[in-house]
């Protein structure tokens, strides 16, 4: 029982994860190949096993025994190297996601009469949650071909965001209306907390699995030598 309420846990913890980061998910190419996701299908699946093992030790069945520790075996291996391939990887995403960031910027639509695009949805709901500007800085955002030439940023930079408050700075002067921190580091910041997080229930996760597997080794061992006498 104890099994199936931590394989909950993890999953409702790994969902929150893979939810807070939508907002800019999409720049980290693939959104279902997450440090997040692997966990999530890992702790479903080893919670689905565990039922195969309950029913394998209560009813002393061999066969789903040892199926459920080679099945587990397979999943112990994935999950360890699914999560290690998705942290060692992350420098690389993350540099992707620089270069998409920018790609944003320079295809911005204006903010006036202008149809939402996914460049604007994306750049406009991350600089509203995590209260930043730009890629690395705020003058980022004067390279925009919208306003090609002009020190103007979108309304989603501004601190008491109003319509065209993000046109009333100069070039090197915010007037305190806009964050000034880049959008690039705050990303990252908030992807490497994640990846602690899953790191600590993987660990967990891993531990509880491999407990579980020496456990339903014993049992087998036992019901084997058991027989043999009988």
């Amino acid at each position: 029982m104890c099994f199936f309420a931590l394989g909950f846990a993890v999953v409702v913890c790994s969902w929150w994860l893979h939810i807070k980061s939508a907002d800019y998910r999409p720049l980290m190419g693939s959104p279902w190949f997450t440090a997040p996701v692997v966990l999530i299908f890992s702790a479903k699946l080893s919670m689905l096993l565990g039922a195969v093992g309950c029913a394998g030790a209560w009813f002393e069945k061999k066969v789903l025994l040892f199926m459920y520790i080679i099945t587990m075996i397979v999943i112990f291996v994935a999950l360890l190297f699914g999560v290690v391939f998705v942290i060692a990887f992350n420098e690389r995403v993350a540099m992707s996601a620089r270069k998409e960031l920018l790609e944003n910027i320079r295809h911005y639509p204006g903010d006036e009469g202008a149809d939402e695009n996914n460049a604007r949805k994306t750049m406009n709901s991350i600089q509203k949650r995590l209260r930043c500007c730009g890629v690395d800085q705020y003058q980022d955002w004067f390279n925009a071909q919208v306003w090609t030439g002009q020190p103007y940023v979108p309304d989603s930079c501004c601190i008491e965001e109003t319509n065209g408050c993000g046109k009333q700075i100069a070039a090197n002067e915010t007037y305190g209306l806009i964050y000034l921190d880049g959008c690039f580091n705050m990303i990252q910041m908030e992807i490497n907390r994640n990846l602690m997080i899953v790191g600590i229930l993987a660990f967990i996760l891993v531990f509880v699995e491999g407990f579980c597997i020496v456990a339903a080794l014993g049992l087998l061992c036992y019901l084997r030598q058991r027989d043999r006498y009988i």
